[in-house]
Parts: structure tokens; C-alpha cells; sequence
């Protein structure tokens, strides 16, 4: 009986589990991907300078309003219906969602194209204050077509079950956006010196180079789009076999797709706007209600280009467990196993404190030795300031992503809009009190987003509660990742205070980076942090297992 029983146990769990190892697999290649384009952004601050980093901010930032209306919706919502559908055998009506969501997707994003390029010189000088940032703005506007049609082509492909062409397309991207980065932002940023010398202003050699590297973007999605073209096309003589062998009893109309598509897009597209609306936002605000000098722009660049590279590298990897974990939350949640759902939330939560915590830490110490040695131009001070004062705000972030990833596996994704609106009227409001009756500048609009991210992370948890009763054990989740972190940051702040004048900024950066890492784990391992199960059920996790095995830690 006992057998018996643990053999149902087994069969419970196996089935709690997404279908297949896809979601891990473009859970890890996400965070990867998502990891380069972060970082590829070092060496081009290198190349374009604070104020380059400014206006390649301000395009980047209009760029992702218009794509948040046009395609930010698509992978996922044509993932969703097309998976709804083909199992079920409907393969008609498969095409059907494909050519109303091309339709759709294609059409609101050269309008959205034509709008950004149309409005470039009127959103850069009147809203934004400015004019040198419509270079770059004028050339990504073109991206909103092509990366709106890539995003609809992997939605599709992940719909149908396969991950292998969404993995490649995003690792060609990241390869072609790097070089063509690089190299487009040294020879326009060479142009633009020869510009600025005939109309005697040096700062069209940073916005030219801005728009150099903004056209990596767009060489960057041109490219994986043609092929996954060419892989849909070699798809389509097997989908047309399973077109004519289609099971569906009835064809959907058109105008069902269209609505369905749209009812569907409308809460994801809200909820974008809402949690991501805040960067637009405090960039519009803080230029507009700042000082008009050249050091506002130099101060946004390096808010935009040094602080919010750093601080985003552990949100990625955060995102990245999250995507992995929702889907075995919505699977435990549609089949009312709450026992399982209960564990898999208390499993994200508790990862995002281990993950967010040591990242903290690592950037509050190193602040002053990371600076110097990611970046060689401009202001360096003012970033390690930032980073000293925001590395709280990586633990609010962290926390309050992992509560929105609890509701959304709960499928409470109106929690999540009604407590992001909330949190971002909060969030404006104290950023407009603090530009209005203080000066502190660029810190002002950290400070208002540490709000954010507290208030969110507070509201969520609340929602969370009110639906699953989340019992917290907070002396395990908090309590050993902070002993660990502890320990592994006092190390290597010492460390960093005996050999900072006798090693380079990058070694030094690198050898407390190193054993930071391997302190914090053995710790973590050692103190029973977490378990073998939960390593389990992450990406990579298998490794640690092995590595911990050895170590006799587990």
C-alpha cells in the first residue's frame, strides 16, 4: 500500500510539472539572451559617452511605449491560442489565428512606425527637450515592424510545441545586435564628429553614435525575422498535411478570432503599460522638471546607461526562474492541487530573496571598484552612488516580480494591474514631491522608484494571502540567505580594502565576484538554504546538486 501510495505521490507531482522540458529550456535561453543585451550595452557606453547614452535612452524609451501598443502582446497571446487549438486537433482554425494575428500585428505596427517616425522631432523637442535624440528615434521606429513580426513568429512556434526556433532566432539576435552595434556606433559616431565640427557642437558625435547603436537593434531583429521566414515556410508543407486531417468540428469566424485576440491582448498590454510605464515616466518628468543644462542629460544618461545595466542583471536572472516556475503554478492551480501551488509559490518567493540578496550586497561593496572597471568614459561617481543607494531597490524588484509571478500562476492578473496602478501613482507622485522641493537630481527618481517596488512588493504579497493563506517561513527564507550574504560580503569587503591598491579594478572586480559567489553557496548549502527538490525544479539546478554532492553539502 505504502508503494502504492507513493507511486500516486510521484504520478501527482510528474503531472503538476509543465508538459515537456521546452519552458526551461526558453526559460534559460531568455535570461541568457536577455543577460547579453544588457551587458552589450558596456562597451557602447565606452563608445558613446553619458550624454550618447542619454539620447539613445530617450529613443529606447519611446520605442518600447509604441512596441508595449503594437507587439509586446503577440508572442504570448498567439502562443496561447495556437497551443489551444492544435491540441485539439483544430488546424484550421490554427491558420486562422496565425492570419488574424499577422494581420493585426503587422498592421498596428506600421502604424505605430509611422507615428514614432512622424513624431520624432515634436516627442524630442517638446517632450523629452531634446532635439539630438530624433537621430536615433527616427531610425529604431523602423524596428516596431520588424520586432513586432518577430515576436508574432515565435509565439507561433512556441504554440505549436517547439522552443528550437525561438533559442536560435534569440541568440542570432543578440550576436548580429552586438557587432552591428559596435561597429555602426564607432563609424557614425565618426561622421557625427565631422558634423558637430562644421555646426560647432560636440554632441553630435554622441547622438550619431546613439544611432549607430540603435541600428543594431534594428539589423538585429531584420535578421532572425528572415530566418524564421524561411524556417515557417519549411514548416508549412507538414502543417498542411495536418490541415487536411483536421479534427476540429467547426471553423472559427474571423471576427471570434479578432475579438478573442484582442479581449486577450488587452490585459496583458495594460498591465505593460502600467509596470513598465514607470522608466517613461520618470524620464519625462526628470527632464522636463529638472534644470535645462547639459548636466541633466549627462545625469539621466548615466541613471539610464550605467546604474539601470547593473541593477537589471539580477532582475534578469529573476525573470528567468519566474517564467520557469508560473507555468507548474497555473497547471497546479487549474487542477486545485493548492498543496503543490502553495510549494511551487513559496519555492519562487524564497528564490528571488537568495538571487536578489547577494547581488545587493556584491553591488553596495563593489560600487566603487565596478564602476572603473566596466566603464572608462564619463562620470563615474554619480553610477556608484546610485548603485550604493539602489541596490535596495534590486531586493524590492525581485520581490514584488515573484509575487506577480504567484498571482499570475494563480491567474489573478487583475491583482496585478490594480496593485501596479497603484504603485505607479504613488511612485509619480512622490517622484514630482521630490523634483518639485528638493535637489537632489537623478537621485530623486531612484529613490521614487524604491517606493515603487516596496509598495508593490507589499500589495501583491497582500493579494497573495487573501487568495492562498501563503504561510512564510520567514527565518529560513530571509533569515540564511542574509547570514550568507553577510559573511560572503564582509570577506570580500576586506578583501577589497587589502588588495585594492595592488590589483586593477577589473581583477579585483572579478576575484571578489568569484569567491563572493562560491562563499554565498557553500553557506547557503551548508545552512541548509535550500534543498536538493527545490534545485530540482529550476533551470541548471542540477548542477548545483552535483557540485554540492561533491562538496558532501548535500
Amino acid at each position: 500500500m505504502k508503494m502504492a501510495a507513493n507511486n500516486h505521490k510521484k504520478k501527482r507531482r510528474k503531472n503538476d510539472r509543465p508538459a515537456g522540458g521546452g519552458g526551461a529550456f526558453l526559460a534559460v535561453c531568455s535570461g541568457l539572451a536577455g543577460l547579453i543585451a544588457m551587458i552589450k550595452r558596456i562597451p557602447l557606453t565606452n563608445m558613446i559617452g553619458d550624454n550618447g547614452n542619454a539620447y539613445y535612452s530617450m529613443a529606447f524609451d519611446t520605442y518600447t511605449f509604441f512596441f508595449l501598443l503594437c507587439g509586446y502582446a503577440a508572442p504570448a497571446v498567439v502562443a496561447k491560442m495556437t497551443a489551444a487549438r492544435c491540441s485539439k486537433g483544430q488546424f484550421r482554425n490554427t491558420r486562422r489565428v496565425w492570419n488574424v494575428s499577422m494581420g493585426l500585428t503587422a498592421g498596428s505596427g506600421l502604424i505605430c512606425a509611422l507615428f514614432m517616425f512622424l513624431l520624432s522631432d515634436v516627442l524630442s523637442r517638446r517632450v523629452l527637450g531634446e532635439p539630438m535624440s530624433a537621430i536615433a528615434m527616427k531610425i529604431l521606429a523602423v524596428n516596431l515592424i520588424f520586432a513586432s513580426v518577430l515576436g508574432l513568429y515565435r509565439g507561433f512556434f512556441q504554440g505549436m510545441g517547439t522552443m528550437v526556433p525561438t533559442a536560435l532566432s534569440r541568440f542570432l539576435e543578440e550576436v548580429l545586435c552586438l557587432i552591428v552595434m559596435l561597429v555602426a556606433a564607432g563609424k557614425m559616431g565618426e561622421y557625427g564628429s565631422k558634423v558637430g565640427a562644421l555646426l560647432q557642437n560636440p554632441n553630435y558625435e554622441q547622438a550619431f553614435g546613439a544611432a549607430g547603436g540603435i541600428l543594431g537593434l534594428v539589423i538585429g531583429s531584420l535578421v532572425p525575422l528572415l530566418f524564421l521566414l524561411v524556417v515557417f515556410f519549411m514548416f508549412q508543407s507538414s502543417f498542411r498535411k495536418k490541415e487536411r486531417k483536421d479534427m476540429g468540428k467547426g471553423t472559427e469566424s474571423y471576427h471570434r478570432l479578432i475579438r478573442i485576440l484582442l479581449l486577450t491582448s488587452f490585459p496583458v498590454i495594460l498591465i505593460a503599460l502600467v509596470t513598465q510605464g514607470s522608466v517613461i515616466a520618470d524620464q519625462i518628468m526628470f527632464l522636463k522638471m529638472s534644470s535645462k543644462s547639459q548636466d541633466t542629460i549627462v545625469q539621466w544618461g548615466v541613471y539610464a546607461g550605467k546604474y539601470r545595466i547593473l541593477s537589471g542583471m539580477p532582475i534578469i536572472v529573476v525573470t528567468s526562474i519566474c517564467a520557469s516556475l508560473v507555468p507548474a503554478m497555473s497547471v497546479s492551480n487549474a487542477s486545485m492541487n493548492i498543496g503543490r501551488l502553495k510549494e511551487k509559490a513559496q519555492l519562487l518567493l524564497r528564490l528571488a530573496v537568495l538571487l536578489a540578496l547577494p547581488a545587493a550586497a556584491f553591488f553596495a561593496i563593489m560600487a566603487d571598484t565596478l564602476m572603473p572597471a566596466l566603464f572608462k568614459t564619463g562620470n563615474l561617481e554619480l553610477p556608484a552612488a546610485l548603485l550604493r543607494i539602489g541596490s535596495i531597490a534590486i531586493i524590492f524588484q525581485a520581490l514584488s516580480m515573484a509575487m506577480a509571478g504567484i498571482l499570475q500562476g494563480l491567474e489573478r492578473e487583475r491583482n496585478v494591474l490594480i496593485n501596479s496602478a497603484i504603485a505607479f501613482l504613488v511612485h509619480i507622485i512622490t517622484l514630482y514631491i521630490l523634483l518639485k522641493s528638493t535637489k537632489l537630481g537623478i537621485t530623486a527618481v531612484l529613490i521614487s522608484t524604491i517606493v515603487l517596488y516596496a509598495l508593490l512588493f507589499i500589495l501583491n504579497l497582500l493579494s497573495v494571502q487573501r487568495r492562498i493563506s501563503l504561510r512564510i517561513d520567514w527565518g529560513r527564507m530571509i533569515g540564511t540567505p542574509v547570514i550568507s550574504a553577510a559573511v560572503s560580503g564582509v570577506i570580500i569587503l576586506l578583501i577589497n580594502k587589502l588588495l585594492t591598491e595592488k590589483m586593477g579594478s577589473m581583477a579585483m572586480t572579478i576575484l571578489c565576484l568569484i569567491l563572493g559567489t562560491i562563499i554565498y553557496l557553500v553557506l547557503l548549502l551548508a545552512l541548509h538554504g535550500i534543498t536538493e527538490r527545490d534545485l530540482k525544479d529550476i533551470p541548471a539546478g542540477e548542477i548545483l546538486i552535483t557540485a554540492a554532492r561533491a562538496l558532501h553539502l548535500m
